[in-house]
């Protein structure tokens, strides 16, 4: 499963333009409780008319306020992180489909990210549902259980997020 997902537009936008997709993209984030970290935009750094962002998906280990660290169910860190893909996903391709544009979606890795897939105006390659389906099939992973709320409530409930 992968740990976080980076995605840039491969338009560039008026500094008003991506001042309200931001705020745009702030909204969206707030309709979904994240596993790890929500789904943010902000003006690129090396092009401030892009936008860009990164998402963890994954924790595989929480450290708590006391400095101790415990493990994550391997099998609910993916099912959560799958969910989060999902819907990170989904949004990606809503500000896509609304406002006619292109997202680059990168694998965060050194010394440069690897893509991985575009969505185009509202159109998804399929190869981004790759990157998480294998993992989600090898460990059973249900679609129920993919669209489950009570169920990650409760893995947020267990690890206390």
């Amino acid at each position: 499963m992968l740990p976080a997902l980076s995605y840039t537009t491969l338009e560039e936008f008026e500094d008003d333009y991506v001042a309200a997709l931001i705020e745009e993209a702030a909204e969206l984030a707030q309709e979904h409780t994240w596993w790890n970290q929500p789904f943010q935009l902000a003006a690129d750094e090396r092009n401030p008319n892009l936008l860009s962002g990164s998402t963890k998906l994954m924790h595989r280990y929480l450290t708590k306020v006391d400095g101790q660290t415990s493990k994550i169910d391997y099998r609910d860190d993916v099912l959560m992180g799958a969910v989060d893909t999902l819907t990170l996903l989904e949004m990606l391709t809503l500000l896509s489909k609304e406002h006619e544009f292109t997202w680059q979606v990168f694998i965060p890795s050194d010394p440069r990210p690897k893509p991985v897939g575009r969505i185009r105006e509202g159109e998804i390659e399929p190869r981004l549902f790759e990157l998480i389906m294998p993992e989600v099939d090898a460990l059973e992973i249900t679609e129920a259980e993919l669209e489950d709320q009570e169920l990650h409530q409760k893995l947020r409930n267990k690890y206390g997020l």
